[in-house]
């Protein structure tokens, strides 16, 4: 890849986990707690999101190129002009499955903050995050539902990075001043569209229950359940010295259908998981501090410095000096 251009680096967020696993999110719209990116896949470690999950609904919509997406064991190809809903709590990520590139938005609502009554709370929207029908939804610009949802998007995009941000195909990602939305009168954009999405998605999930569409119903795999476990345990303990057993053992599994469960619903090894959690962690401490390389490494849960930066250049690309180099001014 040769010398690291800024444009080219994700800037690799690190929010945190609470205790319970979920990922940590810093909002856009602290009042409702929002938050919206546009990205492209070449930015990611490997072309590939972290796998993850949070309590906050997801909403990514393709605008040119195609994901994969893996939501709680199932693998979904996502088009342009498609876009995807993944519920609270499902386990899920985007990566390329071929090498090649796709722009797309992503946007986190958090349903128990966008201001509802608790009569309209408790009849609409606690229902549409505990509906185990409901895991994600694909919408279609083509058709009449899916064209609606799309809008909304769109919307919430324009919230933070103004009306005229999708005009033109990027090469680099999008960026709001501040990361915050354009001014305050946008999260009444936020909260609007986020009842309209609401609206759209209740339709679909009483289609269900009634029986008329079984389009993207799912049968629960308890993989996944151990899955979570494992992920959230090397999410939470990376920092230090990590073996396959303790994974498994999070898992309450034995190494074997570890191994086997990460090869299947993630396609890397446990300690590929843990190399690639860790690389991340170092991407952002490269980023926003001046640690030494050393501090970075150990921070990061690796033994050494030479084996952080061989790692680091395995899966980035780049040696670690090249990287922080491309934030430099």
């Amino acid at each position: 890849m040769g010398e690291l251009d800024i444009d080219e680096v994700m800037p690799i967020t690190s929010w945190g986990r609470q205790p319970n696993g979920a990922e940590m999110v810093q909002y856009d719209a602290p009042m409702f707690l929002s938050f919206t990116e546009h990205s492209l896949l070449h930015q990611y470690p490997n072309m590939r999101a972290e796998c993850h999950w949070h309590i906050d609904l997801e909403f990514t919509r393709i605008f040119r190129g195609h994901m994969i997406y893996f939501v709680s064991g199932e693998i979904i190809r996502l088009e342009e002009g498609q876009a995807i809903f993944v519920n609270s709590r499902q386990l899920h990520y985007g990566f390329s499955d071929d090498g090649s590139d796709c722009e797309f938005s992503c946007s986190l609502l958090n349903p128990s903050r966008m201001g509802a009554l608790t009569a309209i709370h408790e009849r609409f929207v606690a229902p549409l995050v505990a509906d185990s029908s409901l895991p994600y939804v694909v919408f279609d610009e083509h058709d009449g539902a899916g064209d609606r949802v799309v809008r909304l998007l769109d919307q919430v995009h324009s919230a933070k990075f103004g009306d005229h941000a999708l005009e033109t195909p990027r090469t680099v990602p999008q960026t709001a001043a501040g990361m915050m939305l354009t001014d305050d009168l946008a999260s009444l954009t936020v909260i609007s569209c986020f009842y309209a999405l609401t609206r759209e998605l209740m339709d679909v999930s009483r289609q269900r229950h009634a029986g008329e569409s079984r389009t993207s119903a799912m049968t629960h795999d308890p993989h996944i359940d151990v899955l979570r476990a494992m992920v959230d345990y090397v999410q939470q303990h990376y920092v230090r010295p990590i073996t396959l057993d303790q994974i498994a053992a999070a898992g309450s599994v034995g190494r074997t259908t570890c191994a086997k469960i990460f090869r299947d619903l993630l396609g890397q090894t446990p300690i590929e998981f843990v190399n690639d959690v860790r690389v991340r962690a170092a991407a952002e401490l490269l980023r926003s501090t001046r640690l030494p390389i050393a501090s970075i490494a150990d921070r990061s849960g690796f033994a050494s410095a030479s084996f952080f930066t061989r790692t680091f250049r395995r899966v980035m690309h780049v040696t670690p000096f090249e990287y922080r180099k491309g934030f430099e001014g």
